[in-house]
């Protein structure tokens, strides 16, 4: 591919008219809005005929000036060139024409500044407007310097060259749609560095590193053997199996749009109906969250409001947030709305009904919902401030607030025994999302010729059955992405994954525990990376915590610390570095980092969450004391009458780590650790 080296000023008076039909085409990457990474050479590039001479023009709109660049598309149509270092926050306008071509392209309200990819699975595909404050969070997100591209999803065989997406500038009508962690990260940049951000979102949840890594790369790594030969395998007779699969799915979608599954239970939706024996629930929340989360079925929820005079005859709109999975709502007695299988991820798409003004009467008006959720967790389970009833004239008077004590019926449970009751899973192949590489090659790939500063990354969950693989082929997934970039050892910050699951007051051994400290490691072992601990704003009862907050600005924290050079800035809790074992009889001695915070408890009077064994490699409960610090280290003591001679400590080391105290004066947790290497639970899973 032929690149330009030279820049020359054009008089503005050369730009070309508005665009008609341009055959030079561009990646959906390259478009209105975005943000071009600031104080260094951008590439820019497209696809014209072979041999076609591309001209891109670019300046500020309405300048007398601007830079002009050619290039001549290679053999195979593709060309690129590479825009000289701008400052951040300039605005400008790309014009691109072709020799060939009638017609430019014009991309307008081009920023540079600050540009991240955010990338994982579902934690970070998490919305904004399903996160913690979401309505306050999206009425005051009015940045326009902020922007953000999200890839559509896409799996492939072979590395891509594009992928649908679209730059969107933050404003409280876009906000509700962007990954959560990716917005609140670059909200903190933003308001620190007063430059403009773009982050450039591709996250699929549920998804395992090895389907975002390069089938290249994953050949190097000898852990990842099992996988690419399993999957070879699977795909011999692929097309067999996905017809059996489609065969298979169809008779299960068939009997969960039968009758048994779809019936309105006599009078449920009634005003009239009487629910007095019915259980009550307090709304939002998941069933898990509620004491049902092994239910797959069918669960019924009423609740009774005033409508007041002055909304009689008037249009209202009811605002429930996300319902996990499907739902079908009523008010009056008649249904409003629905939200079906046919919805991509309906599970977390918040529940908006139009009320037709004639449905409108004052007084006691009955909402009733009936929610479907055939596999996995069910419910409500936004935030509180997502359920109203509101008129669609503001000026009618404020919303009625329904977040609170509804009636519930479990009316249908399915039986997790009948086989046919369960989805039947897709065979893994190349339009799989686990499939080794069908990520990278999909939704990466397309991006890497795109500058950038760095990347965040939240993922590990669908990891865990297998932490151990993970020592290898997390690093193998950060070189790789920094070699398809080829622009160095960028930062590459990610998150440890959070407290989940029920809290154990002995010591245990988990998988979960295992990836944390796979992460930990790859902190220790690949350079200029970056790990958020989130193991204090988990819930125990839900995978995907909902406090975004908070993890995006730990992620900030070690860019503004290490990326941008900001001293004042503590990036993270202490970090264990070594240990002692006999210094002081009977005890360990454990050396931290604490990048000048003091050592402090997030509460209680003495410092919990650590364990100790001895050559038996039984762990008990033990006790610890903070016994030195300076600063940018310390030192914790960690002892038990039960083990006279240890030789092993474990910190946090559980799914759920409550007991776990230790922070420092920022707040910021330590992370789980252990000083042994002994085999663990996922040891030669595969």
């Amino acid at each position: 591919m032929k690149r330009v080296l030279a820049v020359i000023p054009l008089l503005s008076s050369l730009f070309f008219a508005s665009p008609t039909q341009a055959e030079v085409t561009l990646p959906s990457v390259i478009s209105d809005h975005m943000v071009l990474q600031r104080d260094a050479e951008v590439r820019i590039w497209g696809w014209a005929e072979p041999g076609e001479e591309v001209m891109v023009f670019f300046g500020e709109p309405g300048s007398s000036e601007a830079g002009k660049v050619f290039v001549v598309a290679d053999d195979a149509g593709e060309w690129e060139v590479m825009l000289p270092e701008q400052a951040g926050g300039v605005v400008f306008e790309l014009r691109i024409t072709g020799s060939a071509t009638e017609g430019e392209i014009v991309i307008s309200d081009v920023v540079f500044g600050e540009v991240w990819v955010a990338s994982g699975q579902s934690n970070m595909e998490w919305r904004v407007r399903n996160s913690d404050n979401a309505q306050e969070e999206i009425a005051n997100a009015n940045h326009p310097g902020i922007r953000m591209w999200s890839a559509q999803r896409r799996v492939a065989g072979e590395p891509q060259r594009d992928v649908p997406g679209q730059w969107q500038v933050c404003s409280p009508q876009t906000v509700g749609g962007f990954s959560a962690v990716g917005y609140y990260f670059a909200r903190e940049l933003y308001q620190r560095l007063d430059i403009p951000v773009g982050i450039l979102h591709s996250s699929w949840g549920g998804t395992p590193s090895e389907a975002w890594t390069s089938r290249d790369k994953l050949d190097t790594v000898e852990s990842a053997g099992p996988i690419l030969e399993r999957y070879d395998t699977m795909l011999e007779g692929y097309d067999e199996r996905l017809a059996a699969f489609e065969e298979a799915l169809a008779e299960y979608n068939a009997k969960l749009n039968g009758p048994d599954m779809t019936r309105e239970e006599t009078g449920f939706p009634a005003n009239d109906y009487d629910d007095s024996a019915w259980d009550t629930a307090t709304l939002p929340r998941g069933w898990a969250a509620s004491g049902h989360g092994d239910l797959d079925g069918i669960m019924w929820y009423r609740r009774t409001v005033t409508v007041p005079e002055a909304w009689a005859g008037q249009a209202l709109v009811l605002e429930l947030g996300p319902i996990d999975d499907y739902d079908v709502t009523w008010f009056n007695g008649e249904q409003v709305g629905s939200t079906q299988a046919n919805v991509n991820n309906a599970w977390q798409t918040p529940r908006v009904y139009n009320i037709p003004a004639e449905l409108v009467v004052a007084g006691e008006v009955a909402i009733a919902i009936r929610v479907f959720d055939p596999h996995g967790g069910g419910g409500l389970h936004g935030d509180a401030a997502q359920m109203k009833l509101r008129p669609a004239d503001a000026t009618l008077g404020e919303p009625i607030e329904l977040a609170g004590d509804w009636r519930y019926n479990i009316s249908h449970e399915l039986d997790p025994a009948d086989a046919s009751n369960q989805r039947p899973a897709r065979p893994v192949g190349p339009d799989h999302p686990h499939s080794p590489a069908g990520l990278f090659n999909g939704m990466i790939a397309p991006i890497t010729p795109y500058t950038i500063r760095g990347a965040i990354w939240y993922q590990g969950e669908s990891n865990a059955p297998r932490a151990e693989q993970y020592e290898t082929l997390f690093p193998a997934m950060i070189h790789d992405w920094r070699e398809q970039w080829g622009v160095g050892e960028f930062p590459f910050l990610f998150v440890q994954l959070a407290n989940f699951r029920a809290y154990s007051e002995q010591p245990t051994d988990t998988p979960w525990s295992h990836l944390q400290n796979a992460q930990l490691n790859t902190l220790h072992t690949v350079p200029n990376t970056g790990m958020a601990t989130i193991i204090d704003i988990g819930d125990a009862n839900d995978i995907h915590p909902r406090n975004k907050q908070d993890v995006g600005r730990r992620l900030a924290l070690w860019a503004l610390a290490d990326t941008y050079g900001q001293d004042d800035v503590v990036k993270s809790g202490p970090i264990y570095e070594s240990a002692e074992f006999g210094v002081v009889e009977g005890s360990a001695t454990l050396h931290f980092k604490t990048f000048g915070s003091p050592l402090s408890m997030r509460e209680g009077d003495s410092l919990g969450g650590f364990t100790i064994a001895g050559e038996d490699g039984r762990f008990v409960i033990a006790s610890a004391e903070i016994v030195a610090q300076d600063a940018s280290s310390a030192m914790v003591r960690v002892w038990s009458p039960d083990v006279p001679n240890p030789v092993h400590v474990r910190y946090a080391w559980k799914d759920n780590p409550e007991d776990a105290n230790l922070i420092n004066e920022e707040g910021l947790p330590a992370p789980p650790f252990r000083t042994d290497d002994l085999p663990g639970p996922t040891d030669g899973r595969r």
